[in-house]
């Protein structure tokens, strides 16, 4: 009998193919209702994937895997976004792997399991070295490192260190007391080598200059987790003010909105500088380390088409550098 075919799935669903695609693969930029069509279209036809029975056939399955820390939060469906509308042109689809609790970070270091049966690999924020252990990875394709980098892998990355150094020279610039909101991560296979650059970067511009943070508050990446640190930051005394820089612009969101709905005078009695430069910063006024992120997503998918053909000679490190964007949270004492 023969399998039902991805074009059938897009017929019966009323979407496209790449839609079938980003729907099964768990994109965050599909809508429940797209994915709901979708995932009963696939059911009522009985369509599955089969990476592997493609690769036997012609050598190729024409998909690239990406392993993630995550999928949902902005900075990875812009990513997402740019590395698919890439691949698309070269007809290659995406399968999503993320990188979620122990068991399937073991699988993961299995040269057998799916991630590795696709044409190429994009690993994105995550350390090689961490996942797994210090080892190459069970993989004899193409790879890339997207918000990451490694002398031994291709590499589009983000300068996080410098980034840090920029925001730091901000805060000092405003001559208040300088506190840091920072990402709690788990130590180990996940913790992201960007915000571990981005805080030695911090730390080594304020060392430079002889300051010390006021205080030093760590939780997890959230609007309503910034909205709890502004809850446990040091009340400046009267008179005084404080410098909040955050690590990333969730978390620098969420400050700002508390400090703003107690009555705080942003830009004045407090200053707040984020990461990122996402969506909702612009909006709100936030000072950010803007990161070039559809350009990263972009660079990235250009480079795994660049090895795919067999184009590139040698390991290609592409650096984004960082740019400050200054707005009302630090412009009253700027």
């Amino acid at each position: 009998m023969k399998r039902p075919s991805v074009r059938e799935v897009a017929k019966l669903a009323g979407v496209g193919t790449s839609t079938v695609s980003r729907a099964l693969n768990n994109h965050p930029s599909v809508s429940d209702y797209a994915r709901r069509r979708v995932l009963t279209a696939a059911e009522e036809l009985g369509y599955t994937p089969n990476l592997t029975a493609r690769r036997l056939r012609t050598g190729q399955t024409h998909a690239i895997s990406v392993l993630l820390p995550m999928t949902g939060p902005e900075f990875y469906t812009r990513l997402l976004d740019r590395l698919e509308s890439v691949l698309e042109r070269e007809s290659l689809d995406i399968a999503l792997f993320p990188v979620v609790g122990g068991i399937r970070l073991k699988r993961y270091r299995d040269a057998g399991a799916l991630p590795y049966h696709a044409d190429g690999l994009i690993i994105a924020s995550l350390d090689p070295d961490r996942i797994y252990q210090g080892r190459r990875p069970p993989y004899d394709r193409p790879i890339v490192l997207v918000d990451a980098h490694h002398p031994d892998f291709h590499s589009v990355y983000f300068e996080n260190a410098a980034a840090g150094r920029l925001a730091a020279e901000h805060a000092l610039s405003l001559g208040a007391p300088i506190a840091l909101v920072d990402v709690e991560e788990t130590p180990g296979a996940f913790e992201s080598p960007a915000f571990r650059e981005r805080r030695q970067g911090i730390m080594h511009e304020l060392q430079r200059h002889g300051i010390g943070l006021v205080d030093h508050i760590r939780l997890p990446i959230s609007i309503e987790e910034g909205r709890r640190a502004a809850q446990l930051l040091p009340e400046p005394g009267s008179g005084e003010s404080l410098t909040v820089i955050a690590t990333c612009d969730e978390l620098a969101l969420g400050v700002l909105r508390q400090l703003g709905e107690n009555g705080q005078s942003l830009g004045r009695d407090v200053s707040v500088i984020g990461f990122d430069d996402q969506s909702a910063a612009g909006p709100n006024e936030l000072t950010t380390v803007a990161q070039p992120i559809e350009e990263m997503g972009a660079a990235a998918a250009e480079l795994l088409v660049a090895a795919l053909a067999g184009g590139l000679e040698r390991i290609e490190q592409v650096a984004f550098p960082p740019r400050l964007v200054i707005r009302r949270s630090t412009v009253g004492r700027a």
